[in-house]
């Protein structure tokens, strides 16, 4: 914790705790008196800084206490604040911040009461300027220039013989910050956000708006202008995930459509032969629509990449499914092979594909299982049957 601020007043602890607390409430402070006889100190509004950090400006919420006790001639004020508060709620930059507000509070305090001749020494020194060190010679927290004589006038400031006592520092208040000719900073923030963090652009809009109104700053635009830009950016993002997954959708819609039964298959699923009955013997040309028509049937003196050699007949009722359509097939399409090639299946090497009815052929009277021998390495011309390969 920084070292408190000291202020040495003429007055007792009574008195000077409520002179204190008077030029601190000119100041836009709001004062707490709390069960041990300090001041509790706040400015500025805790929800702005917590979402604009040290960019809240003037509205940045800083609390510190007020001791006040009695001295050898007079009352002892102890200004403390905790720089962690400051940090926490703007990072290394608002402690330093904070304390800034808490020196040029104890400043213009020290200021105003000795203008009402209530100081004895030195006036806290104010802040240096952002980016000029302090001097090193400067007044420390209690202040290294020379004591002004004790006030022994009213003390509740009647001016002494000679107008206003001695004192270190500054003479009079410092002029208002000059607002009317300041962009605020919050503003400009809003307005990059809008492009970079939508969501906090119309946040950062928001509390810029709220500052401009309060200081009279220039931003108003640049504020207006992060809202519209966040919101924009938002809804942008927002359609984006809509379509997004909207496509995602139609893309699986489309792709279980094309596997569905009556879509495009090879000849070793259960496609539609729109009932074409195969006779054994037949040759078949590559099936590259998926789906074997009489366009399919070529002659077996040219080269063909399918040869029927069994064909069976699906007893009749209800669809047997899948799963026995391929059992079916595959034993009677095992027996047929041998009889057919001349050699087992096993032994052979060539391979075979059977067609048989789907759920959709099966409801239009379809019961076939046809038996298809193709050569791996290729077309092949003429019949394979009795071939032993």
């Amino acid at each position: 914790m920084p070292e408190p601020i000291l202020l040495h007043l003429t007055l007792p602890a009574g008195p000077a705790r409520d002179a204190v607390a008077s030029a601190l409430v000119e100041q836009g402070f709001t004062v707490q008196p709390t069960a041990t006889g300090s001041l509790d100190v706040s400015r500025g509004s805790l929800g702005t800084t917590l979402i604009a950090g040290a960019f809240a400006g003037q509205d940045m919420h800083v609390r510190f206490d007020v001791h006040v006790t009695d001295g050898p001639e007079g009352a002892v004020v102890e200004f403390v604040h905790s720089a962690a508060g400051g940090f926490f709620k703007g990072g290394a930059v608002g402690a330093v911040k904070a304390g800034d507000v808490v020196r040029e509070a104890a400043h213009r305090t020290g200021v105003r009461l000795a203008e009402q001749g209530l100081v004895q020494g030195a006036v806290p020194v104010p802040p240096a300027p952002e980016g000029v060190p302090a001097p090193a010679d400067a007044p420390g927290a209690e202040g290294a220039a020379p004591a002004a004589p004790p006030y022994t006038g009213s003390p509740y400031g009647e001016a002494q013989p000679g107008g206003v006592p001695a004192y270190a520092a500054s003479a009079s208040i410092p002029p208002p910050v000059d607002y009317a000719n300041r962009t605020n900073v919050v503003s400009i923030f809003a307005l990059v956000l809008g492009f970079l963090v939508p969501i906090g652009g119309i946040i950062a809009g928001v509390v810029g708006l709220s500052q401009v109104k309060r200081t009279g700053e220039k931003g108003r635009g640049l504020a207006i202008a992060g809202i519209i830009v966040g919101s924009v950016m938002t809804l942008l993002t927002i359609v984006g995930v809509i379509l997004f997954f909207v496509f995602v959708a139609l893309g699986a819609a489309e792709e279980a459509q094309s596997t569905d039964d009556g879509g495009f298959f090879d000849p070793n699923q259960n496609a539609p032969t729109e009932f074409l009955s195969l006779q054994v013997g037949q040759c078949l040309d590559d099936v590259s629509s998926g789906f074997i028509t009489s366009d399919n049937l070529v002659d077996c003196g040219l080269p063909h990449t399918y040869e029927v050699f069994g064909g069976f007949t699906v007893p009749d009722g209800a669809f047997p499914g899948d799963d026995a359509i391929t059992a079916s097939a595959q034993e009677q399409c095992d027996a047929a092979f041998q009889s057919y090639i001349g050699v087992s299946y096993a032994d052979s090497t060539l391979e075979y594909n059977y067609i048989g009815p789907s759920s959709e052929t099966w409801a239009q009277g379809d019961r076939e299982i046809s038996c298809l021998v193709t050569d791996p390495a290729g077309e092949t011309t003429g019949s394979l049957q009795g071939s032993a390969r």
